[in-house]
């Protein structure tokens, strides 16, 4: 999945697989987590939220099933 930086204090970047609607986002603190069933909508309100992305969308990501990856 192709990762994307973001301007941001809690994440560094964040990839989106459009197909399997999952949304992989690397925090900080350099761990990487997986959020299953994420609309478009959701990942195109995260790029567009700059510079606080995940202050105006983490906790509705949150609220996905999630796995981490890294």
């Amino acid at each position: 999945m192709r990762m994307q930086p973001v301007r941001s204090d809690a994440i560094t970047a964040v990839g989106y697989d459009r197909a399997a609607r999952v949304l992989r986002v690397r925090y900080s603190s350099g761990d990487e987590y997986e959020y299953l069933d994420v609309a478009p909508a959701l990942y195109r309100h995260l790029l567009e939220a700059q510079p606080h992305p995940w202050s105006e969308v983490g906790e509705a990501v949150k609220g996905h099933a999630w796995r981490r990856v890294g």
